[in-house]
């Protein structure tokens, strides 16, 4: 039975948040889901449902305030904007995240949609890609290795470590995907995925077709063989996005990906807005229905 995950909804106050984060948990959820974004630029094109002032928190922040509200759930970055940060910063960060909430951090990381947001934290845009790769190499050898020599094209580090490092090597997956492609990643991305991740994490849209997640996934482990891994190595999270699923077919896509191999079902709960109370309500129809 793959793990089932709810998202944290786009609540600006941490009295929300908690009371959210606490019934996610107790209603047996295995994974509370979070997004971010640093900054918004106005001239940026938003995405449909998005807007300038929406209450976005920082995800370590994040991770660290929920880390201190639960105890059990898993907790996990969907997604971390990589490139928004220098790496030995974010490498220290996740690690502490991990430590503090008793080995509970998944690292969800992802390249990011917003050049503006990319060249607002100091970073080129042009080159996010190359060097989110290098960023993802460098983070293991910070949470392993007690002290770091690495040359890169982006990276220079000479006796570099961080101290406390993890009890273990942080789970780290890579999402990917756009609006206008339906959430499905490209090639070049679906590469990079293969190589570097320890699972993928599908983008919400792409729950609306669940047969191109499901040529995705194919593909994706096509190419995990590809690089010398096993497809079992790289684990999966398709969307149930509640809203758009018929109620009482939630049970069968469960089971349809659990027997393709899916390791986690992240609920797509977090676009679907409304107060505390509803969405708690929401999270805990499903978890009747899937469950029992």
């Amino acid at each position: 039975m793959p793990k089932l995950g709810c998202d944290l909804p786009y609540f600006r106050e941490p009295g929300e948040i908690r009371e959210f984060a606490q019934a996610a948990e107790d209603l047996g959820y295995d994974v509370i889901n979070f997004s971010e974004h640093v900054a918004s630029a106005t001239d940026s094109p938003f995405p449909p449902g998005f807007a300038f002032e929406d209450p976005w928190h920082e995800s370590m922040t994040m991770a660290a305030f929920l880390a201190g509200v639960t105890s059990r759930i898993e907790i996990s970055t969907s997604m971390h904007l990589l490139p928004l940060r220098p790496t030995v910063l974010a490498a220290k960060q996740a690690a502490e995240a991990d430590l503090l909430s008793g080995g509970r951090l998944r690292l969800g990381v992802s390249v990011g949609w917003n050049g503006r947001e990319v060249a607002a934290l100091g970073q080129d845009p042009a080159t996010r890609g190359a060097r989110f790769e290098e960023q993802v190499e460098v983070l293991r050898l910070l949470w392993t290795q007690h002290e770091v020599d690495y040359t890169g094209k982006f990276h220079e580090l000479r006796g570099v470590g961080i101290h406390p490092r993890p009890d273990r090597t942080i789970p780290l997956w890579i999402g990917a995907g756009s609006f206008p492609n339906g959430g499905v990643p490209n090639e070049k991305i679906l590469r990079r995925i293969a190589r570097l991740a320890d699972g993928y994490k599908m983008f919400a849209p792409l729950g609306l077709n669940e047969d191109a997640a499901v040529e995705v996934v194919a593909r994706l482990r096509a190419l995990v063989t590809e690089y010398g891994r096993k497809p079992a190595d790289i684990g999966i999270e398709a969307r149930l996005l509640t809203q758009a699923v018929p109620e009482h077919d939630w049970p069968g896509f469960v089971a349809r990906w659990a027997e393709r191999g899916a390791t986690h079902i992240g609920l797509g709960n977090r676009i679907a807005g409304g107060s505390v109370a509803d969405q708690i309500a929401a999270i805990e129809r499903v978890a009747h229905i899937v469950h029992g």
